[in-house]
């Protein structure tokens, strides 16, 4: 039986005409009205249903649909428009999620290699993305530093998770399949106890994402050595699909009916680029450090403004 997502597209409606209510008070622009609707969808006033309709997906088994969700929720997710005061490396767990759904893309919007290095940021999100593209870009410069410092990480009392996660990625640039195995395995145990709502460690995304990734970068006869984790929380099944499929149509889980169909369109336009710059580099605050002076930040205004000229 499907999900009744009647209540659900009323509560929108009442948010998305209060928000389009206030951007026209003034004289706005048709842009400054998308400029809105998309912020307040970054600052989660408008979100997905995602708890409800992952339930369904459970219920119905059917892996095209799992692809469209997670691709749609990893969307919602890249919204800019609300800073998380970090550098590039903020959405880096989001890449997992495309990977996940075959949005291979997405790393080049997230981590474009023209950035460089990441450094303020969550550890685990700088150690990670710094491998990660030093693994994707076959950065030989970069992955000395980033091979050290994932090193050293795994060594940590981080998060079991986290920690798998970034064991994975080492153990995949050294063609390690007994390893990788195992890693996800710990990834999709320690996943469970991390701080995540009940219904995200229904599905390890990440694992999922890992595995694909080790697909579209490992030999087929390499990767096929890779068990797949034996947890509640990685469906075999899907991952199976998603081997048969590593090209599959990314459309969304739920498309918004009327007068909600601009959502619509700013879920499929393209992922905004990152962007980072030195908001404090000329500050005369007494209060700011020049290490804060120095440091690069994710420039939601400026990624916020080049998506609206794309949807």
């Amino acid at each position: 039986m499907d999900v009744d997502n009647s209540q659900y597209i009323d509560q929108c409606i009442i948010k998305y005409e209060s928000i389009i209510n206030n951007a026209k008070e003034g004289t706005a622009q048709d842009n400054e009205v998308l400029t809105a609707i998309t912020k307040s969808m970054s600052f989660g006033l408008l979100k997905t249903n995602y708890d409800i309709w992952l339930d369904e997906c459970f219920l119905h088994q059917d892996w095209q649909k799992w692809n469209n969700l997670i691709f749609q929720q990893m969307r919602y997710q890249l919204l800019p428009g609300c800073s998380g005061g970090y550098d590039h490396c903020q959405n880096t767990l989001h890449i997992l999620e495309a990977f996940a759904c075959g949005d291979n893309k997405i790393m080049e919007r997230i981590l474009p290699s023209e950035l460089g290095l990441t450094k303020n940021g969550y550890p685990f999100y700088v150690v990670m993305s710094n491998l990660l593209r030093a693994i994707w870009y076959r950065d030989e410069i970069l992955l000395l530093k980033a091979l050290y410092a994932a090193e050293k990480f795994v060594g940590t009392k981080k998060p079991q998770w986290e920690r798998s996660v970034v064991a994975f990625l080492l153990s995949l640039h050294k063609e390690n399949v007994e390893a990788m195995g195992n890693h996800l395995q710990n990834l999709c145990s320690g996943y469970m106890r991390a701080d995540f709502s009940k219904a995200m460690k229904q599905l390890c995304v990440p694992a999922h994402g890992l595995y694909c990734l080790a697909q579209n970068l490992l030999p087929a006869e390499i990767f096929q050595q890779i068990k797949m984790p034996e947890h509640k929380n990685f469906s075999q099944g899907f991952a199976k699909w998603r081997n048969e499929n590593p090209y599959p149509v990314l459309n969304l889980y739920f498309e918004y009916p009327a007068p909600l169909e601009i959502l619509n369109q700013i879920y499929v336009a393209p992922v905004a680029k990152s962007i980072i710059s030195q908001p404090y580099l000329h500050s005369d605050n007494p209060y700011h450090s020049l290490q804060l002076k120095k440091k690069w930040f994710l420039d939601e205004e400026a990624m916020l403004i080049a998506f609206v000229e794309n949807v």
